[in-house]
């Protein structure tokens, strides 16, 4: 986890990928029990939520989860802008498979997500917050596969590129 701060204390946003879901719900639950500063969970495919609520997640008083539709996603990313310019906060964007999704029948869908993601990563920089993106992912050939359109967040200098996977039933975060 010291590795992981110190590449977090660089740059504020962090490209995760997976290959195994329930990897992922390893990798978040980590990070609620290893902060005790505001995490703002944005649940796109509702894994993470299901577990939670299910209480398979010990609960956290720092942690409140957004459960965004194509409706309320403007009115939810609103409500976090305002929480982020008051104080150092986390926020985990669960997946950016599921965000693409809850705005595909827009035309210019990868413009919309590309913005949205630069517009919050600027914010947190004022607050000196964090921001996990995540990402399912496969590697062919030792290189990430992704669509075009999630390729330009990937190329972008300014984010961390994080591979979590599992060795054992240990949680391994690479710094890529």
């Amino acid at each position: 986890m010291e590795s992981l701060n110190n590449a977090m204390n660089e740059k504020t946003t962090s490209l995760v990928f997976y290959h195994n879901p329930y990897t992922k719900i390893k990798f978040v639950n980590k990070i609620i029990n290893s902060y005790k500063i505001p995490i703002f969970y944005v649940d796109f495919d509702l894994l993470f939520s299901g577990y939670y609520k299910s209480q398979l997640i010990t609960s956290a008083p720092n942690l409140e989860i957004f459960r965004p539709t194509q409706q309320n996603l403007i009115k939810i990313i609103s409500e976090l802008i305002k929480k982020i310019a008051l104080q150092k906060t986390i926020i985990v964007f669960d997946s950016l498979n599921g965000l693409y999704a809850s705005i595909k029948e827009n035309p210019d869908s990868g413009r919309l997500v590309e913005s949205l993601l630069m517009f919050l990563s600027c914010n947190l920089k004022f607050s000196n917050s964090n921001f996990f993106i995540l990402s399912l992912a496969e590697k062919k050939e030792d290189e990430w596969v992704l669509s075009p359109v999630k390729r330009h967040i990937l190329e972008n200098e300014n984010v961390n590129r994080l591979q979590i996977e599992e060795d054992n039933e240990n949680l391994q975060i690479h710094i890529l």
